[in-house]
């Protein structure tokens, strides 16, 4: 008897999106729960809302890359799509001036990014060596990112990396 065909993520509902979306953010510290990923949200944004925002968006985007690319739907809604996506996107947010489109374009990029370098690096880890990328995906894109500061058009690195509204204040203060 064969198993069953897995559900493609593209055949989630709209609750199962938006908690994959906080499920994602709980991966990073290796918890598959939404509320955790909630209660981790707010606690990032007692920090910096735009941080917080910046981390559910790369969560969202690299859950959405996993529906659009054929996922499994209990892979995207077990966060595996969405915690490398999230760092990624936090990153760009903390390491740049949001000044204009152009953060918020890396800051997507970057998670489609990190999505797809999870996808590769997780089956050449796994088939080589037999153990997980972790966030690794995430390093490297990150610093990839880190790399367009100056060569693109509106991303500016932030002086003294520390928030987006406090990068802001900073950068218009100088």
């Amino acid at each position: 008897e064969s198993a069953a065909p897995a559900r493609g993520a593209a055949e989630m509902s709209l609750g199962e999106r938006c908690s994959s979306s906080l499920t994602g953010v709980s991966q990073i510290f290796v918890v598959n729960d939404a509320i955790s990923g909630a209660l981790m949200l707010a606690g990032i944004a007692a920090y910096s809302a735009g941080a917080a925002a910046a981390t559910l968006l790369g969560s969202a985007v690299g859950a959405g890359a996993g529906a659009a690319w054929g996922a499994d739907a209990e892979d995207v809604k077990a966060g595996l799509w969405g915690f490398n996506p999230a760092l990624t996107s936090l990153a760009v947010s903390i390491f740049f001036v949001p000044l204009g489109f152009s953060p918020f374009v890396l800051a997507c990029g970057g998670a489609v990014a990190s999505a797809a370098a999870t996808v590769v690096i997780s089956g050449a880890l796994r088939e080589a060596l037999e153990v997980p990328s972790c966030t690794l995906p995430f390093c490297l894109v990150a610093s990839g990112c880190y790399l367009l500061a100056g060569r693109l058009p509106g991303l500016v690195l932030a002086a003294a990396p520390h928030s987006p509204e406090a990068n802001l204040r900073a950068f218009r203060a100088a």
